[in-house]
């Protein structure tokens, strides 16, 4: 009897090690591999253009097999890079969680000198960048049949990126049919194709979701033949870059191209019967999770929350709220951050105590778990930084930092 018990405890302790894997670190450190090249192409100056991408994986891990996310970084179709702080920061996080991730350099421009409308420039430039992301999967899926040294899971390959890099995404996956294409009037002969011509034909450029945050699309309909595929959307309200909802995207103060936003994206995606979901960054402008201020940081760490949330239960085959009851201080969901009228606990224990004190060490207000979730009304309280201190029987099992914007 002794032995079945802990043969149970061990398999009970597998169970939950690995339900934490992917949905909060559990690495220490990360390998980068830098500065890759994965194709190449010519810009829309037509010069020979090489192109990179850096691999995130997470130190010591001993997975058989790793998801792979590949993920595209702002700027407009312009300007950005890969290196850029947010992508980093995405990066590292989803790496320590468990992933293997990709940043990606992407040919970026537009002439202003080419006789061409800015709206013609930019569908080009949106063009050449969702044919450098399907390389850049290529690529990586050449990786596996040449070897996988990443060790890649190739049931379970993700996109996505911030602003442009969720446009490309979207693109990507769902911009994927010639009359679709031809409806927007580009050469698609000149232009590469479908597939492009970026490097590695032959593989498989499709995933099973995309990330897109703070991205959209130029029309909804293209996602009607890619209803197998799962959408996770993160966006301001108030942007006032790309739209929200469906509105122009502005150039230099001029309107650009009609584009539908996150909003519209899963509207879309629900009529459609898809497996979608939409955060809403409440009265937040542009990619607010991008800085080093209070506020931008606790914004990051919701946009890691919801993403790892979202892809939590495809990688694992878990719903997350299945193992709340497990008394582990990073099971807990403490969302949204930055707050403004509530904040949502989810994960502590029954009767744990909730204790919120403002950036002088003062208690501000506390509460007792009737259930495995708390919504705490925080509306009367000042703007500002605070702390949510949980506590088991007396013990604290964890602290939070909050902001209140």
């Amino acid at each position: 009897m002794k032995h079945i018990s802990l043969t149970v405890l061990a398999l009970v302790s597998s169970f939950v090690a690995f339900s934490q894997r992917y949905l909060t670190p559990q690495f220490d450190s990360v390998v980068v591999a830098a500065d890759i090249q994965y194709g190449f192409n010519y810009n829309y100056k037509g010069d020979s253009t090489n192109l990179y991408l850096d691999v995130y994986s997470p130190y010591g891990d001993t997975a058989a097999l790793r998801p792979m996310i590949v993920l595209a970084h702002g700027g407009s179709f312009v300007q950005g890079n890969r290196k850029s702080a947010d992508m980093i920061t995405i990066c590292k996080a989803l790496a320590k969680r468990g992933y293997v991730v990709a940043s990606i350099q992407y040919r970026l421009g537009v002439s202003l000198s080419s006789g061409n409308t800015l709206e013609k420039e930019f569908q080009q430039a949106v063009w050449r960048g969702a044919q450098d992301g399907r390389a850049a999967i290529r690529f990586l899926r050449k990786h596996i049949a040449m070897g996988n040294a990443w060790k890649l899971d190739d049931a379970h390959f993700y996109s996505g990126g911030v602003s442009a890099g969720g446009v490309l995404a979207l693109q990507a996956e769902c911009l994927d049919l010639p009359t679709e294409v031809g409806a927007l009037g580009l050469d698609t002969v000149a232009l590469g194709g479908i597939e492009g011509n970026s490097g590695n034909p032959g593989y498989n450029w499709r995933v099973k979701g995309i990330v897109s945050l703070c991205g959209a699309m130029g029309n909804v309909s293209w996602i009607n033949n890619n209803k197998n595929i799962s959408i996770c959307n993160m966006h301001g309200d108030l942007d006032r870059t790309v739209p929200y909802k469906t509105d122009y995207f502005k150039f230099l103060n001029s309107p650009v191209a009609l584009l539908q936003g996150s909003f519209s994206v899963d509207s879309a995606a629900r009529i459609q019967g898809m497996n979608t979901r939409l955060y809403t960054y409440k009265g937040a402008d542009h990619v607010p999770f991008v800085g080093l201020t209070d506020v931008n940081m606790a914004y990051m760490d919701t946009t890691l929350t919801f993403v790892s949330n979202y892809l939590y239960r495809f990688v694992s085959g878990i719903i997350p709220a299945g193992i709340n009851d497990v008394k582990n201080p990073n099971t807990l969901n403490i969302y949204p951050n930055p707050a403004t009228a509530y904040i949502t606990v989810e994960g502590a224990r029954f009767g744990s105590n909730l204790n919120l004190y403002n950036i002088t060490g003062q208690l501000v207000l506390t509460s007792t778990l009737a259930s495995n979730q708390a919504i705490i009304h925080v509306a009367h309280l000042p703007k500002g930084v605070y702390y949510l201190i949980v506590e088991e029987k007396g013990e604290r099992v964890h602290q939070h930092k909050i902001v209140l914007d």
